[in-house]
């Protein structure tokens, strides 16, 4: 009997020992798979487009290990996710309000819908952490209303005037016009040497309304035009978008552009300029290296913004421009992960990102020296978007409406219609969406 009563209290003895082990084993486990079951490291999740290798996105992925290396109390579980995907994913996910703790954001009609519902919360109390790095003029695309809910890392001007310094030269200019009003006196003075003034390809439509009217409306009516006119405080009717429109009719009236203007793409115009066979060329940022690399001599590149035009309500030296790489905090954190995802944001957008990204030529949002290497047109470029930044149009309204502004400017451009008849079709078309 006693020894039945040894057995079984060694069997018993087994199986505690087997469940405390089990129990143990279990523990590992979950401790290895997470970062927080131990209390020591917080987890946040990011979603982002970074998939290609180009230098941005490297130079991206860079910062997000650096930061870990700093805070190892953090861990940044990524989610990289190819363009088209991520934003089909985002609004999935964002009906179910299940986004991550940290979500790359794009500015204007992307951007408003998570504001709206909700979805992400703004970042003002930490924003004059980057006083000195960021201009403010700057932080315009990813604020909705008066509240900040990104920054900006990368900026595209989409209307600078590329232009021939030798070919001004001989023409008695050794600057750019200041006003509209000497540039048409320069265009008259390019015709007689029977040079084409400005390169032109319109043929996609998008280039008269990005590269055109995005800078041109601006300097008449204001950057908070747009704004205005899509919560109906203001009209496309109103008389100073009508002259800015027509301004565009006034340089095909009288042949600024090549002929076929609405026949060629944007390529087929900067090749015009490359051959020397236009003096002028108004181009996005985007054109900046392939002209550098196809020029004979970059030093004969001129670059500048539009210049001032009489009557308007704009900044005469702002540029229309469109910001990137935006990174917006999930509206749900709160206490140490949201404290952790604000760390975060302090350390990705730093001057040591923005000197790498300008190493790359890509023109940053952020007042910077230049680092060594980075091409003086780079510079140029930097210096002309510094001083303020104006909405594109067809990244702030929505695409209904852009599709209109479209085919009507190119409708202008040919005297087809009206700048006047063009403000009552988008007007009818915002009242649309309404």
């Amino acid at each position: 009997m006693k020894s039945l009563k040894i057995k079984a209290l060694v069997i018993l003895m087994i199986m505690v020992l087997s469940i405390m082990t089990a129990c143990s084993g279990n523990s590992n486990e979950k401790s290895s798979g997470s970062s927080k079951e131990n209390g020591e490291k917080i987890e946040l999740t990011f979603w982002n487009i970074w998939t290609e290798p180009s230098p941005q996105n490297e130079a991206s992925l860079k910062q997000v290990e650096k930061f870990m290396e700093e805070h190892p109390n953090i861990v940044i579980k990524q989610q990289n996710i190819p363009h088209d995907q991520f934003k089909v994913k985002v609004k999935t996910q964002a009906a179910g309000q299940q986004l991550p703790d940290l979500i790359q954001v794009f500015p204007g009609a992307e951007l408003t819908p998570l504001v709206d519902g909700e979805l992400i919360q703004p970042i003002d109390d930490i924003l004059s952490h980057w006083d000195g790095l960021i201009n403010e003029g700057m932080l315009g695309d990813y604020k909705v209303g008066d509240k900040q809910y990104a920054l900006p890392a990368n900026v595209t001007p989409t209307s600078l005037v590329y232009y021939n310094k030798s070919m001004l030269a001989e023409l008695g200019y050794d600057e750019f016009p200041k006003t509209y009003e000497e540039l048409k006196t320069l265009i008259t003075k390019i015709q007689d040497k029977d040079i084409i003034p400005i390169a032109l390809g319109n043929k996609a439509q998008w280039v008269l309304q990005s590269s055109y009217i995005s800078t041109i409306g601006d300097r008449m009516t204001g950057s908070d035009f747009l704004t205005s006119v899509l919560n109906g405080e203001k009209k496309f009717t109103d008389e100073r978008f009508v002259k800015a429109v027509g301004v565009i009719k006034e340089l095909a009236d009288m042949k600024a552009f090549n002929e076929d203007f609405n026949s060629i793409d944007n390529i087929q115009h900067r090749d015009l300029f490359v051959l020397d066979e236009a003096a002028m060329m108004i181009d996005g940022a985007w054109s900046l290296g392939p002209l550098l690399e196809a020029m004979e001599d970059d030093k004969n590149l001129g670059i500048a913004p539009f210049p001032a035009i009489e009557g308007g309500d704009g900044n005469p030296e702002a540029v229309s421009a469109v910001t990137g790489t935006g990174i917006s905090l999930n509206s749900k954190l709160e206490g140490e992960k949201l404290e952790a995802a604000q760390e975060f944001l302090k350390s990705f957008y730093d001057e040591e990102y923005y000197s790498d990204l300008m190493k790359a030529d890509i023109l940053v949002a952020a007042d910077i020296e230049a680092p060594e290497g980075v091409s003086d047109a780079l510079k140029e470029v930097s210096e002309i978007v510094s001083k303020q930044t104006s909405p594109v149009y067809d990244a702030t309204i929505p695409v209904d409406v852009t599709d209109v502004i479209n085919s009507g400017l190119q409708e202008v451009s040919i005297g087809t219609l009206t700048p006047e008849e063009l403000a009552e079709k988008l007007q009818a078309a915002v009242d649309k969406q309404k």
